[in-house]
């Protein structure tokens, strides 16, 4: 925490000398109207700042058309299996189920309607 800091006091001392040294060297800019006297700093940060916009916007639309990630697909698999699994602890428990059924039944002596229902 403590580093990050120092880092960004130094980032921001370097950029301010930067600019101070640099504040009587100016040109014209044209961007839809003619800015004449623009200090080469400030047009160093707006083209900085422009590369930044364009670089994240490059990188929403890449993510948008991306296949899904890696994660994804095993998130997707790890429902499929957590499905298949459920699925087939309830056909156990339904055979489970129709044993019991047909166990009572034989005890019963209704061996008769249970082969019935069973075709």
């Amino acid at each position: 925490m403590v580093v990050t800091l120092i880092l960004i006091l130094l980032i921001v001392i370097f950029m301010a000398f930067f600019i101070g040294m640099n504040l009587s060297n100016v040109c014209t800019f044209w961007f839809f109207k003619t800015f004449t006297e623009l200090p080469v700093s400030v047009l160093a940060l707006i083209a900085f700042g422009a590369g930044i916009i364009f670089a994240l916007l490059f990188i929403l639309v890449a993510k948008m058309k991306a296949p899904p990630s890696d994660a994804e697909e095993r998130a997707a698999r790890k429902l499929q299996k957590k499905a298949k699994a459920e699925e087939k602890i309830r056909l156990a428990k339904a055979k489970e189920e129709a044993k019991k059924a047909s166990k009572e039944a034989k005890k019963s002596g209704h061996s008769e309607l249970v082969a019935e229902s069973h075709k």
